[in-house]
């Protein structure tokens, strides 16, 4: 039986997407990338915003054009909120499973695919019921260096705009013995980077026994894993506490990048979206993480054209974020989610204003991106080496950059003698490229490997300000032999990044 996955919306979705394929290679599937070679089609919904249903249904139609045949199912937050308007628009032609069934996706697609090969079920509970966190787990993580491990599910904060509570339901925590459990297996393939994920993911252990809480986690995390670097995905402002920053400026091997959503810069429209705490409250938090951790890469969110925002608040909140010491911004424009509390209030701009709203706070945050990689110019750090490709082939293709978009490889050749370029990026989320040279001196040569942990110098930008270039501690040359690895032959699923 061959599977084929596609995943769009959030981290958590794209390690629930790697869990679930995993689930399909367990009994004896094959992943492949193309619709019409597939038997079961499943695709992981979001609708964190309109547009993120939109693309969702997209997704759902296209398996079903290319493929007529297969068994098309469709899961995740659009299913478990959306199914109704799934099924007008669409029709009964697929399984939907909603986030309550979602550790039981695989076996229901292949129940589906066998004997009379059924091509239309629901599958959706009352998510608001569940009370255990899903027993969703990867142990294939293939060949990569960066792995996102959720530990968290739900919320229960009901920010007047956000839908995520009704499609993920209230707060569940794993355990920590289990997580430290999934971090052993991780590590034994070979990865080296591990991303702390979660919906609420700063609510983390308060529905646990004893309560233990994120911090109580990390501190487990990194001292029992001494060698593998720990990231965190994103944490609420006040979840930010002295002594968390105390223990993440003074841990080695605790990521120095935290991503802090501040959704506006006007008091009036933070009440309204129920986020709270007040702009001053958040820029206390921001100016306590650069006097703790002066290095650090910090991002924010920052959603416009909500209905109480008018241009005075808009510019409110540029005004607010132009100050603010941040190194990157993600803006979105406003969606009405209906079932949420804004969905009833009167909107003071059009959706073309929302999105204009939101193209300069982009342009202010690409200001903030530039400023922060400038800012660490002369910079020795450590960084994982996450790609290695040759110079020829890079110069022609694009590589992501993280949650800040794509950058271009281009340029003039760094050195006459490049080989190849290692991908890399350090402790504090900047991509650097590290030429590999040919022929370095003996002595001084570091055989290039993926997943290897290097000490690097950055040194520039390249002329657009896209990509930052740097130098190796000792040149890296190209790997004399393929290093033996124990990871599992898996085959990634594709993963297609959408608002969150």
């Amino acid at each position: 039986m061959q599977v084929a996955l596609r995943t769009l919306g959030c981290k958590v979705n794209q390690f629930e997407t790697q869990a679930i394929a995993e689930q399909f290679q367990e009994q004896g599937c094959i992943l492949v990338h193309d619709f019409e070679t597939a038997d079961i089609i499943l695709i992981n919904t979001c609708t964190v915003t309109a547009k993120a249903a939109y693309q969702s249904r997209q997704a759902i139609n296209r398996a079903l054009r290319e493929n007529p045949e297969a068994i098309v199912a469709a899961t995740g937050c659009y299913v478990q909120v959306g199914s109704t308007e799934i099924v007008d628009r669409i029709g009964p032609r697929i399984l939907m499973i909603g986030n309550d069934m979602k550790a039981e996706a695989a076996s229901i697609c292949l129940f589906a695919a066998s004997g009379t090969k059924t091509n239309f079920g629901i599958y959706i509970g009352e998510i608001r019921n569940m009370l255990r966190i899903a027993p969703l787990k990867i142990s294939m993580p293939g060949s990569r260096a960066r792995v996102y491990l959720k530990v968290q599910d739900g919320c229960n904060a009901f920010c007047s705009y956000c839908i995520v509570p009704y499609a993920r339901g209230r707060s569940r925590s794993m355990p920590v013995e289990e997580v430290v459990k999934q971090v052993e297996l991780l590590r034994d393939h070979g990865v080296r980077e591990i991303v702390i994920t979660g919906i609420h993911v700063g609510a983390y252990g308060a529905d646990l026994p004893e309560n233990p809480d994120l911090l109580r986690l990390f501190i487990r995390l990194c001292s029992g894993f001494p060698d593998l670097w720990f990231r965190l995905s994103s944490i609420e402002p006040a979840e930010l506490t002295g002594d968390f920053l105390d223990f993440a400026a003074s841990t080695e091997n605790f990521c120095h990048h935290l991503h802090v959503p501040l959704q506006s810069g006007s008091g009036k429209v933070l009440r309204a979206m129920k986020r709270g705490y007040t702009p001053e409250e958040y820029r206390a938090t921001i100016l306590k993480i650069v006097e703790k951790m002066p290095d650090a890469c910090i991002g924010t969110d920052v959603l416009t054209g909500f209905p109480a925002e008018g241009v005075e608040e808009f510019m409110e909140t540029v005004n607010f974020l132009k100050d603010l010491p941040v190194s990157y911004v993600h803006a979105f424009p406003y969606s009405r989610r209906p079932g949420t509390e804004a969905s009833g209030f009167n909107s003071l701009s059009t959706k073309k204003e929302a999105a204009r709203r939101a193209a300069l706070i982009r342009e202010i945050g690409e200001e903030k991106r530039i400023a922060f990689y400038r800012q660490n110019l002369g910079g020795t750090m450590p960084a994982i080496v996450e790609q290695v490709k040759e110079w020829g082939q890079a110069k022609k293709e694009t590589t992501g950059n993280g949650d800040e978009g794509k950058t271009q490889i281009a340029g003039a050749e760094p050195v006459s003698e490049t080989k190849a370029v290692a991908i890399c990026r350090t402790s504090n989320y900047i991509p650097v490229m590290v030429p590999v040279t040919e022929n370095p001196a003996k002595n001084l040569a570091a055989p290039v490997q993926k997943n290897r942990i290097i000490t690097l110098t950055i040194e520039r930008l390249d002329e657009n300000n896209n990509m930052v270039w740097g130098q190796a501690k000792k040149p890296l040359s190209p790997a004399r032999s393929k290093a033996r690895s124990n990871r599992a032959n898996t085959t990634p699923c594709q993963t297609r990044i959408t608002e969150d």
